[in-house]
């Protein structure tokens, strides 16, 4: 009750102007995002009170951005835009096709209002105070995980299941209920670090090393390997934008491809063993397990291929093949293959011609803020299922921010600080 009385209090001041509760709102939906408070079976889809606490975060800020759509209505409505509009407009239409109409409009509806919020915070504060707003709830999320890893190791630690017995290995899941998410949570952080650090040590010295350690040791922690590599190639892709390094960057990547083309030929087992975690090169050349998992997709989608069976309805209709595939899944491991499960062809073209068209609005700006968001959001869904897999997550929000953010609008607010 007192969670609930306090939340209400945010949401009322949120609606009347406020700007710290509009931030506070922020900060505790971008925390609640992805954490998980209970332990329950696989296959347990349930309603539950975590559930119901993120919709109504969801319906909040939702609300608090419609109330004030004049501020934001122009970020949204810009030409480049239309792909991504057509695209969020489509997730809940694909519920006709569902077998679980109702979860995939909830589910579709975090989408939307992921993407609402984001305008409405992009129109109404500098893009620092929402990007710092954003990072002290990772940072806070990260510290928390790393705490409950060893105070509760069986909730902490990630647990898995293999030939029906139960697993706990020494990686970190913290809250967010597996290895993978919070490696997701601990990159993002990493990136916004990235991306605020001179603001981040014009407030504080400290606050730029204590952010850094604290994502820096949870992403470790998770042993994932993806993640790390994306976080890397990322921060290192921040950096060569600067534009002016950009032949650097050529430089770099053709090195390395000439480099991957000479060893490959001969040590290409011995790498491979070497990046595995059970030490078999299987493991790698499937992508552990995810190869069967793609075949089962595509064949499913051929039969639906239009709109799909739905947005969200991969943890009803996968969990059905598992013996197809092998091993029980709730997603398709691959963002665009989820799209095309999911919300069929017609979502799949619309999600590419919205990358396409934000790509555009990124080199036209020399923008890298968007650049690094897309490049987030695509290289976590090259094995994962990214930000659209039921509920928005932390990729959704990445996703939200490159359609909601203002290059020419950060632009200004750069060099105001600059001439300050």
């Amino acid at each position: 009750m007192p969670g609930v009385a306090c939340g209400a209090a945010l949401f009322y001041l949120a609606l009347r102007g406020n700007r710290t509760a509009a931030l506070l709102l922020l900060f505790g939906t971008v925390f609640l995002m992805q954490a998980v408070f209970r332990i329950r079976a696989y296959d347990d889809k349930d309603i539950d009170f975590q559930v119901i606490i993120k919709m109504a975060l969801w319906v909040a800020v939702a609300t608090v951005a419609t109330v004030y759509v004049r501020r934001w209505a122009h970020l949204l409505l810009q030409p480049t835009n239309l792909p991504a509009i057509l695209f969020i407009l489509w997730l809940p239409l694909t519920a006709t096709a569902s077998s679980a109409p109702n979860y995939t409009l909830a589910s579709a509806f975090t989408i939307v209002a992921c993407v609402l919020t984001c305008a409405y915070v992009f129109a109404r504060f500098p893009a620092s105070t929402v990007f710092l707003t954003i990072l002290a709830s990772v940072t806070l999320f990260c510290a928390i995980s790393i705490v409950v890893y060893f105070v509760l190791p069986e909730f902490g630690h990630y647990v898995y299941w293999l030939n029906e017995e139960r697993f706990v290995s020494p990686r970190l899941a913290g809250i967010a209920g597996s290895a993978n998410n919070m490696a997701l949570i601990a990159s993002f952080g990493i990136i916004l670090i990235a991306l605020e650090a001179r603001t981040l040590y014009r407030i504080n010295p400290l606050s730029l090393p204590a952010a850094t350690a604290i994502c820096g040791a949870a992403l470790v922690m998770t042993n994932s390997r993806m993640a790390l590599a994306m976080t890397c190639a990322i921060v290192a892709m921040m950096w060569l934008l600067n534009w002016r390094r950009l032949y650097a960057g050529l430089f770099i990547a053709s090195t390395g491809l000439l480099a991957a083309i000479a060893i490959l030929p001969f040590g290409q087992d011995a790498l491979l063993k070497a990046v595995s975690r059970s030490g078999t090169v299987g493991e790698v050349t499937s992508f552990t397990g995810r190869t069967e998992i793609w075949y089962t997709v595509l064949k499913l989608a051929q039969l639906q291929p239009w709109m799909g069976y739905g947005y969200g309805s991969s943890v009803f209709v996968l969990p059905e093949h598992t013996d197809a595939i092998g091993f029980a899944t709730s997603h398709a491991h691959n963002l665009f293959l989820q799209l095309l499960l999911t919300t069929g062809g017609v979502g799949l073209l619309l999600f590419l011609a919205t990358m396409l068209a934000l790509g555009i609005r990124a080199v036209a700006y020399r923008d890298r803020v968007i650049v690094v968001m897309l490049a987030f959001v695509v290289l976590n869904g090259l094995t994962e299922s990214s930000g659209f897999t039921t509920l928005a997550n932390i990729c959704t929000l990445a996703f939200a921010i490159a359609v909601a953010y203002d290059p020419r609008r950060s632009r200004d607010e750069n060099r105001a600080a600059y001439q300050r």
